[in-house]
């Protein structure tokens, strides 16, 4: 008996260091899990699987605790049987001297850190428009607004002589246009084109960038409004010379795109022309890029009166294998 006695003493005091353990696993795992999350901003679905694990583990080790408790408590009752005059019970009556005060406390964090972990999963899906009612054009404004400041300091480094040769020959030194710059970003090209003389509204819906654009060109004399295609329902009785659409039209769903298209022909003047840069590259769920071909916008000016011309295809200027980008501009015919 007496080997039992001790057999069983070991085995409480194992089981009592592994309950103190659940604590520092779930601090160390949770901590290191959200962590991965705060760094992996670009990727939502990489984010919610992270934000899983982690609300899974907490409760995980929630019902480990039970089990673990229990089967400590039979220890106890066995060795108090075995030594009743030698058993130290500490029953306690107070609230914070109760039995099992250290797991319900244990466990009550544990279920907070699952909580957190389940509200921050369900915020990035909202964020990333998975749940609620965002439409296709906010998840990608979404996207654009967690990266913007990443984003600018790349769309910056590069001149817009380089980024639109077509537009520096067809804007540089010109007399002064009118000027449609859809889906702005960060200011550059609306900058340079109002600082060669041309009037120019520049649209964008991602606020971050909106914001960005005023400290990076404070002097910009650029119209800025918050407003996106299809419908640009911000610009009423305006016609412009050169309609851009630089890096955008990937970003409009394809059921949106005659609608779209039709939108930017009424802004157009008599002699306006449509400048579209088309990204050949892979879909990219996280910013919500469809595939684009010349042959399908081509196919759908046509009924409106608008003429294709390509301008050939060049590489990625951020250096990406895998994307390049082909020039087109819409007239009227």
């Amino acid at each position: 008996m007496l080997a039992a006695y001790g057999q069983n003493s070991e085995s409480f005091r194992s089981l009592n260091q592994q309950m103190w353990q659940i604590p520092l696993i779930s601090m160390t795992l949770t901590g290191g899990l959200w962590f991965g999350v705060s760094k992996a901003d670009a990727s939502p679905l990489f984010q919610v699987s992270l934000l899983v694990l982690a609300a899974i583990a907490n409760l995980g080790l929630l019902f480990v605790l039970f089990r673990l408790r229990y089967v400590m408590q039979r220890h106890l009752d066995w060795l108090e049987t075995f030594n009743a005059s030698g058993f130290v019970g500490a029953p306690g009556k107070s609230f914070l001297t109760r039995p099992l005060m250290v797991r319900s406390i244990f466990q009550l964090l544990l279920f907070l850190a699952a909580i957190t972990s389940s509200v921050l999963m369900v915020g990035t899906m909202v964020n990333a428009g998975w749940v609620g009612d965002k439409s296709n054009s906010d998840r990608a404004v979404a996207f654009y607004e967690r990266q913007a400041k990443d984003l600018a300091e790349n769309y910056e480094l590069i001149p817009f002589e380089q980024a639109h040769p077509l537009l520096f020959s067809e804007l540089g030194g010109k007399p002064p246009k009118s000027v449609l710059d859809v889906g702005a970003g960060t200011g550059r090209d609306a900058n340079w084109i109002a600082t060669n003389g041309h009037s120019v509204t520049a649209i964008e819906p991602a606020a971050s960038f909106r914001a960005l654009a005023t400290r990076l060109h404070p002097n910009s004399a650029a119209q800025w409004l918050d407003d996106r295609l299809p419908r640009l329902e911000k610009l009423t009785a305006q016609r412009f010379d050169w309609i851009i659409l630089s890096a955008v039209w990937m970003h409009v769903h394809p059921k949106d795109r005659p609608d779209a298209i039709a939108r930017l022909k009424g802004l157009l003047s008599a002699s306006g022309k449509i400048y579209v840069t088309l990204r050949l590259g892979p879909p990219d769920p996280a910013r919500e890029i469809y595939s684009v071909t010349v042959d399908e916008l081509r196919d759908i000016g046509r009924p409106l009166g608008l003429k294709l011309q390509e301008f050939g295809e060049r590489e990625d200027l951020l250096g990406r294998q895998e994307v390049k980008w082909r020039t087109v501009v819409l007239s009227q015919s």
